[in-house]
């Protein structure tokens, strides 16, 4: 399938697969499609701490950054639902959306297994990481603090949504989460769209 110039290798994401996918015959592309935890983490945690220190150098006090920063964490937590549910598990209805909607998140539920699409690329995160802070700066005070929680959020979702597809792990926590998201590939991809936790799922009853 194709956009424009670029050719997608489509799959039916309705049937989970094993084994590596593969979305472009362009090796760079296909590069920057794929992530592991490592860029992430570099990026995000020194972003999340020195947003807190910006708070911190204006002069707002730390309790009042740690309620921002909670602020943030608790907004993440809505918006992870409301893009998987809304975005990432939107039905497209033309060709050129099976492929958009194939990019987003449909090579992922082909290839469940595949350790390269669990987290996003940076290239995605980024310029929607580069515009929150643009405009958290702009607005300035609670919101600086709320850019942290909000940062340090997604990468909570990231790292988790990794960790529960590596394995079940040692915890009784990340076992619960990997049974919960694996139910949804496997189960109900209508329903369970929380990953770091259910609590939105349980809210707007799609648990």
């Amino acid at each position: 399938m194709r956009i424009g110039p670029i050719a997608i290798n489509v799959k039916d994401w309705s049937r989970p697969q094993t084994g590596e996918s593969r979305l472009f015959a362009n090796r760079v592309l296909e590069g920057m499609a794929v992530a592991g935890p490592f860029w992430p983490l570099v990026v995000y945690v020194p972003l999340g701490i020195a947003a807190i220190a910006y708070a911190w150098a204006a002069g707002i006090s730390p309790p009042a950054i740690a309620v921002h920063y909670g602020a943030g964490l608790f907004v993440w937590s809505l918006v992870e639902y409301v893009a998987h549910r809304f975005v990432f598990h939107h039905a497209p209805e033309t060709r050129a959306g099976v492929a958009v909607q194939y990019l987003i998140h449909g090579v992922h539920h082909a290839y469940p297994d595949d350790s390269r699409r669990w987290m996003l690329p940076l290239g995605v995160t980024v310029p929607i990481a580069a515009a929150l802070s643009g405009v958290a700066w702009l607005i300035g005070g609670p919101a600086i603090g709320g850019l942290a929680g909000f940062l340090h959020g997604y990468l909570v979702y990231d790292l988790v949504h990794y960790t529960v597809h590596a394995g079940p792990g040692r915890w009784r926590a990340v076992r619960w989460l990997r049974a919960y998201h694996m139910r949804h590939h496997y189960a109900a991809p209508d329903r369970q769209f929380g990953v770091s936790s259910a609590l939105w799922d349980v809210i707007f009853k799609t648990k």
